[in-house]
């Protein structure tokens, strides 16, 4: 499999993704190759200061990058010879099978639908991701693509959820729920409960009901669906809260001389802790609903992270993610008529 690396994306850039493509290659995983996708001059100096011969690594050059602060869309349509839009270039004529991007995620999404397109019965695209710190193999979307979303686009969410989660997370049959404020059907806002209806009435799909944040991180449904604004609250609430558990264990048994003694016995179990709410093992956020496989990653993520997407990418283009999306989206659903492009990239929600 050949996946594309954005190799301007992130808060550190060439640097961080070139320690990614060299952290991979250590693994000798003869299955992934990567293009790295950015200015040649900038990528091939990083590897002349590394002392790694350049022809290990395939370079497709991209003059322009997109900065964080930019308007996506007007960015995308400006700047058309941008890292992240010529790597979509390539997927789409296939020279890749998928590419990974810890960039302005919502210049990801604009490039997506603009380059890529929507799969048939889908009006809006969705950022997705597995859960910290469940004990089991848990799917959420919208993370932040469009957060303000008609209840039909909630239900198309619960379809292409179904799909990523039989078929990357390997779940028969998942379960699905609405992120809601209760269990109860008369609980949620109008747009939850529009929503509902919608799922209860809808073929082929394991809708369970509602799901309260309390339960999303120790007893989810296999797919959580909420609205994009929502979802990137509660998630990013659920990274601080691994992130400030480390700091108060590692604070706490570092205070005193004989916690110290405690810590080093118990190092073992924290390890196994830290394991399971790492947020950087999760492997980055599929974009679903567009006709390719997109991985974002924050921009803040390390080298092991970004191997992590670029697995990601790997077996979902294995798997054949666009094909399987396709085929998941019932003829009947509803599709929104209004303008996906516009209101599907106005965010960069995972940075």
């Amino acid at each position: 499999m050949r996946i594309a690396l954005d190799a301007h994306g992130g808060d550190i850039g060439v640097s961080r993704n070139v320690s990614a493509v060299l952290e991979l290659q250590k693994q000798s995983n003869p299955k992934v190759q990567i293009v790295l996708v950015g200015n040649k001059q900038e990528i091939e100096a990083e590897l002349r200061r590394r002392r790694v011969r350049l022809k290990r690594i395939e370079i497709v050059h991209a003059e322009e990058k997109i900065g964080m602060t930019e308007s996506a869309v007007q960015a995308v349509r400006r700047k058309t010879n941008n890292s992240i839009s010529v790597a979509m270039d390539l997927l789409k004529v296939g020279s890749v099978d998928g590419m990974v991007s810890a960039g302005h995620s919502g210049a990801v999404v604009a490039s997506a639908l603009l380059t890529l397109g929507r799969v048939p019965g889908v009006s809006r695209p969705a950022i997705g991701t597995r859960l910290p710190i469940t004990p089991k193999m848990a799917f959420a979307l919208d993370i932040g693509a469009v957060i303000d979303p008609k209840p039909e686009v909630l239900l198309q969410y619960g379809y292409l959820g179904t799909a990523y989660a039989k078929s990357v997370l390997g779940i028969d049959n998942p379960t699905v729920a609405l992120l809601s404020n209760g269990e109860e059907s008369s609980k949620g806002n109008a747009l939850v409960r529009s929503a509902r209806e919608l799922f209860e009435a809808a073929p082929n799909i394991n809708f369970v009901g509602y799901v309260e944040g309390q339960d999303v991180l120790h007893s989810p449904p296999d797919v959580t669906v909420t609205d994009g604004f929502t979802g990137n609250v509660a998630l990013k609430t659920a990274e601080g809260t691994a992130i400030g558990i480390q700091r108060v264990l590692r604070d706490e048994l570092t205070s005193a001389r004989w916690t110290k003694v405690l810590a080093l016995m118990l190092r073992p179990a924290f390890m196994r802790l830290r394991q399971r709410i790492d947020i950087e093992g999760i492997g980055g956020a599929p974009l679903l609903g567009v006709n390719g496989v997109v991985i974002l990653s924050h921009g803040r993520s390390s080298a092991s992270a970004l191997v992590n997407a670029i697995y990601t990418a790997t077996h979902a283009a294995e798997v054949g993610l666009p094909a399987l999306q396709r085929d998941a989206i019932p003829a009947l659903v509803p599709v929104a008529s209004d303008s996906a492009v516009d209101a599907s990239a106005s965010q960069h929600p995972i940075e």
